[in-house]
């Protein structure tokens, strides 16, 4: 499996992965939408990362927005990355949200591409 380590514009990014919006959660009723993260901010109703969630359990789109609202406030967007798999947003999705709704322009990503990727190309 090819890694690479890249800072990248956030809508290129966006625009490789299929993404015209916020992420769609699964298991999620709907896209959030900006006027959710501001709600959350302006509620101050934040949920923290946790790293003993099941990140299979569903979650509301007013969580999600909670979630990234959380990333907004507190989080370090200079730092924040993101995985790309094979031209797909595979894990950041909640940073990915949060820099896009901040106005990040570029993101740290990690690239990855499977054997059977880069057997075909």
């Amino acid at each position: 499996m090819g890694i690479r380590l890249a800072e990248r514009d956030l809508l290129d990014v966006a625009t490789e992965c299929g993404l015209e919006d916020y992420p769609y959660w699964a298991g999620s009723e709907r896209r959030i939408t900006d006027a959710d993260i501001h709600r959350a901010l302006a509620d101050d109703r934040l949920i923290a990362p946790d790293d003993n969630r099941d990140p299979n359990t569903p979650m509301s789109a007013e969580d999600h927005a909670a979630r990234v609202a959380w990333l907004v406030r507190h989080g370090d967007r200079k730092r924040m990355s993101i995985i790309i798999r094979n031209g797909r947003l595979c894990d950041g999705n909640h940073r990915f949200a949060a820099c896009l709704f901040a106005g990040i322009e570029r993101v740290r990503c990690v690239m990855m591409e499977t054997e059977e990727l880069a057997a075909a190309a």
